[in-house]
């Protein structure tokens, strides 16, 4: 961190994406597999830190640090994709035809991830009919095979080098939880979405993107997708599910007080705010499929907009809304503090904001916070 500290650049802009993804890959470089972890380990290090320093000093907002956050993690998940194929090839040989994705739930798949967040993973892997296994010199059949490689992806992600491990992840959100098998068929995916998921996985679905893997499945996800999430809804019902599984969260979670409001599972807080824009996306998706484009809360906000579903003054209360949760959130976990704060009159306003938009579409997640 010393380097960065006396390198020129740390007080200049953030590199865009694309170079973000190169500086990741020059891992993939090394030969020697623990230099190449803790390569990529430093580079991810190196640009979380100019990142924070652009947040502290102001040269850039939460939001656009909670969105490069997540395309950092995009590219190291890329990255360890492509080193934990390289050693399952080298070992079992390849799959003819076999293709895998890795998809991003939760504040990874909403492009908001913040300092120290966790990884919500989903593995898919597809191949052809009749396929027996792979071609190396100890084959084995395709669901022992990309299990091996989500497991090795894990671990690359969990390992301990010496500036720490990568990233911690969770992969619970997979069809059946942690019952499931850790990577799903193609099929059995999709076949669990459309008989078998109930409300609030087809709710967690709507923050969820292909971030690594085969070009093909990931397309391939993208349908299923859209064709789990634009079906037809009765309101009554959605409106239920979602306010009992919101209700069970609270009790649950909430970390709330009469002086301080945990900023994730408190009334008024960001899981209201996507509970809103998730009810939103499953009630009109069937005929407004522009909606299925889009999985941060910003650009929900936006669409739901569009469609009439938020009247402009939600749509601009609730960004206001968003972008303080978000800025205070990052600034306690920069402070390694719990995301809990003092129900000022700014966090008071934004919990008010999230509550009258749930009202006006007749979505009661909470009583509205008490004015500031």
């Amino acid at each position: 961190m010393l380097d960065e500290l006396l390198d020129t650049r740390v007080g200049g802009p953030i590199p865009p994406p694309a170079q973000v993804s190169v500086a990741c890959a020059a891992a993939l470089q090394i030969d020697d597999p623990e230099s190449a972890l803790r390569t990529l380990n430093e580079t991810r290090l190196a640009l979380s830190f100019r990142m924070a320093l652009a947040f502290h000093d102001g040269r850039q907002d939460a939001l656009a640090c909670t969105a490069q956050l997540a395309q950092l993690a995009d590219a190291v998940v890329d990255t360890v994709y492509r080193m934990a194929l390289a050693e399952i090839e080298q070992a079992h040989g390849k799959i003819a035809g076999g293709r895998f994705a890795v998809i991003g739930y939760g504040s990874l798949g909403g492009n908001e991830l913040g300092f120290g967040s966790d990884l919500d993973l989903v593995f898919l892997h597809d191949q052809p009919p009749g396929c027996e296994g792979s071609d190396g010199r100890r084959p084995l059949d395709p669901g022992r095979y990309y299990a091996r490689l989500a497991q090795k992806m894990m671990s690359l992600l969990g390992a301990v080098t010496a500036g720490g491990r990568l990233y911690d992840t969770d992969v619970r959100l997979r069809p059946d939880g942690g019952k499931g098998a850790l990577v799903s068929s193609l099929a059995s995916y999709t076949e669990y979405q459309r008989e078998r998921a109930w409300t609030w996985e087809h709710q967690a679905l709507v923050r969820a993107r292909a971030v690594a893997g085969d070009p093909g499945l990931m397309a391939d996800f993208t349908a299923v997708r859209a064709a789990t999430l634009g079906r037809q809804r009765d309101w009554a019902t959605l409106v239920e599910d979602v306010v009992r599984m919101r209700a069970r969260m609270r009790a649950e979670l909430d970390r709330s007080d009469a002086a301080r409001l945990d900023l994730k599972q408190g009334a008024g807080g960001v899981v209201d705010l996507e509970f809103l824009l998730q009810t939103g996306v499953l009630a009109l998706a069937a005929t407004q499929p522009s909606l299925l484009a889009q999985t941060s809360s910003q650009a929900l906000i936006d669409a739901l907009g569009q469609v009439g579903w938020l009247d402009a003054a939600s749509v601009a209360s609730l960004h206001r809304a968003h972008a303080i949760l978000l800025d205070s959130g990052l600034g306690c976990t920069l402070d390694r503090r719990p995301r809990i704060v003092a129900r000022t009159p700014a966090i008071e306003q934004a919990g008010a904001a999230i509550a009258a938009a749930c009202a006006r579409v007749g979505l009661m997640l909470s009583e509205p916070p008490a004015a500031g």
